[in-house]
């Protein structure tokens, strides 16, 4: 076993499998042989972060971690048996959800994200099966399981952010939004112009933000959008300006089904990132790597200057050298533009 971490592991990244049932136009794992991670590769895993003793955040992901019930039921299992001070949640792509699944989540309290890029013929665009994907928000919304979605951004996708809204105001369960401009890594290396516009993202946007708007007029929950409360709070101004991800400080580990770590979920897989195995973490490169990554653009004038909320450094490190700009501070800026002066749709 490594050494204890010199910086606690807060965010642990399990990926549980590499196999996949989708292919998805922007899927940033690529071709990766389907190996399954073993639950002795998991305890081990699970075990690190644990070792400090603070709290902790176990995300299983993949790969599509659905497709190993049994695992996930384990880790959960293992977790709340230990009674560490843990939170779990699992990233899927909702296509195979049932019964039994839900129940294991909730059994474990085990939060649910999915994975939707737009309304189902977009989805189906982008991700395919939009049926089985939507079906599994329809069973998890009889549940009252809360769940939070995900948003891959690309140009495939971009000018359909406020039918995506629409679509998802039916359901009672989504409770939040988050935006993950893509990564130019995987499938997406194949993908003509796959990179929006900045006009389009700019545009797609503003509908959304005008939607959302309207659609949390008539919900009881309303849905919460991360880019949108992040840019609120960097406009207010108070308190110091975190970290965007645990990645920045070195305190965040992911760990393929081979047992080697990475210093975050988009990272896995790819050579150039790997930081050891679970036996032996170069514990340095972990806390160095995206030290000093840092979200620039055109800042003079933005109303975010000085209190950038910040952007994922893998994605940084990936898109600095193919994408024209920044995807995410466009929409950051956009953002700001709408809450400031009103939308311009």
């Amino acid at each position: 076993m490594s050494a204890i971490s010199p910086v606690p592991v807060r965010y642990l990244v399990l990926w549980l499998t590499s196999a996949c049932n989708l292919r998805c136009a922007c899927c940033y794992c690529g071709d990766q042989p389907a190996r399954t991670m073993s639950f002795d590769v998991a305890r081990a895993a699970v075990e690190l972060a644990a070792a400090s003793g603070l709290p902790f955040h176990v995300q299983m992901a993949g790969g599509e971690p659905s497709l190993v019930p049994e695992l996930v039921e384990a880790v959960g299992q293992m977790v709340r048996q230990a009674r560490w001070p843990a939170t779990m949640a699992v990233q899927t792509n909702g296509t195979l959800i049932d019964k039994r699944f839900i129940d294991l989540c909730r059994r474990f309290s085990i939060s649910v994200g999915i994975s939707v890029d737009g309304p189902p013929d977009v989805q189906d665009r982008v991700r395919n099966d939009a049926g089985a994907a939507f079906r599994g928000l329809m069973l998890l919304d009889r549940a009252n399981m809360e769940v939070h979605v995900t948003t891959t951004v690309c140009a495939l996708n971009v000018m359909d952010l406020g039918r995506l809204i629409l679509a998802l105001a039916s359901f009672a369960n989504v409770r939040g939004i988050a935006l993950d401009p893509v990564v130019l890594k995987g499938n997406a290396l194949k993908q003509d112009a796959i990179i929006p516009s900045t006009k389009s993202l700019c545009d797609g946007v503003r509908t959304m933000f005008d939607m959302l708007e309207v659609v949390n007029r008539f919900r009881s929950n309303p849905i919460r959008w991360r880019e949108l409360d992040s840019v609120r709070n960097a406009l207010k101004g108070n308190g110091k300006q975190r970290k965007y991800c645990h990645a920045c400080g070195g305190e965040s580990l992911a760990v393929h089904p081979d047992g080697t770590v990475y210093p975050c979920g988009q990272t896995v897989g790819d050579p150039a990132m790997q930081a050891g195995s679970l036996d032996r973490v170069d514990w340095r490169r972990l806390h160095d790597i995206f030290l000093d990554v840092r979200l620039g653009g055109d800042c003079p004038g933005c109303l975010l200057e000085e209190r950038c909320p910040g952007d994922c450094p893998s994605r940084i490190h990936y898109n600095r050298r193919s994408a024209p700009e920044n995807l995410v501070c466009r929409i950051y800026r956009t953002i700001a533009e709408c809450l400031e002066g009103g939308s311009q749709s």
